[in-house]
């Protein structure tokens, strides 16, 4: 990791170094989570950087980085909430992203013609149902089925996420993590993060939304969501770590094509800002492709 680091500051080769595979632990014998720095050695969850029900099966901390407590408060309180968003429930109802349940969301449609309020559920290798949401709408839906030919049902979508705690409090635990798996094939990885200083905010952040105002987040769209890749298969969500001149670290995320940006030393988004005016508005994760 380097010595002698500064508060606010890695070794910049450890954060843009890619990540290789690894399954050995710190050398130390005692792991520390990562967020509340207890130890650790006896968790016995792994954590997944991108949740399960986003599709990941692949990026994940090995035991010990994400104590269970908090691995266990993060399924409820930090991701659970982003996936139940209107965003979220659309986003994996279109795509057919099931939960690790194997359950898609279901999403609401209308039927202005009857007036009815209708669920859409997708059952893996089954297709698409429609019911009813109550005794009322049943008996005038199936009264319209039983005589219509053709139909058409309205089915609301929200296709950009809406800025607020709910999404910094899951992007900043996707980019601590992130910043994890980047480093924990290292030497002394699981230490430094934990005694590192300038994470101790957004680490607060995280775990307990401590501040009045949402820790602020970029977003933007940097491809549509339906986006072919030259790749064997659909890229769902990738990220990158930004290390900019100025000693400040970005954890940049997309998930469909939706970049998100946050800073991991402290709330303000400046440092980005200029950074993506001196460079074409181009997206970390995709340089000098603009």
């Amino acid at each position: 990791m380097g010595e002698g680091l500064g508060n606010r500051s890695f070794s910049a080769v450890a954060i843009v170094a890619e990540p290789r595979p690894s399954s050995r632990r710190s050398v130390h014998s005692t792991m520390r989570c990562i967020f509340c720095k207890s130890p650790s050695d006896g968790s016995t969850s792994v954590e997944h950087v991108m949740p399960e029900s986003l599709g990941n099966i692949e990026h994940i901390l090995q035991r010990g980085w994400v104590c269970d407590g908090c691995n266990n408060y993060f399924a409820r309180e930090v991701e659970k909430p982003f996936l139940d968003t209107p965003y979220g429930r659309s986003l994996r109802f279109r795509w057919a992203v099931p939960s690790k349940k194997g359950r898609v969301p279901p999403v609401t449609a209308l039927h202005p013609p009857t007036r009815s309020k209708l669920e859409m559920v997708l059952h893996p290798g089954e297709g698409l149902h429609v019911y009813p949401t109550n005794d009322h709408t049943q008996s005038k839906w199936f009264s319209y089925l039983s005589t219509a030919t053709t139909g058409r049902l309205w089915v609301p979508m929200d296709y950009e996420p809406a800025l607020g705690h709910t999404t910094s409090r899951f992007i900043g635990k996707i980019g601590l993590e992130a910043l994890a798996l980047r480093l924990q094939h290292m030497h002394g990885a699981n230490d430094e993060l934990v005694n590192h200083e300038g994470l101790d905010q957004l680490r607060a952040y995280v775990r307990r939304g401590s501040q009045k105002v949402p820790w602020p987040v970029h977003v933007r769209r940097i491809y549509p969501e339906g986006h072919v890749f030259d790749t064997p298969h659909q890229v769902i969500h990738e990220w990158t770590l930004l290390y900019t001149q100025n000693l400040e670290l970005f954890a940049v995320v997309a998930i469909f094509g939706v970049e998100f940006t946050i800073n991991l030393w402290e709330p303000t988004l400046d440092t980005y800002m200029a950074w993506l005016i001196s460079n074409n508005n181009q997206s970390p994760l995709y340089p000098n492709t603009l």
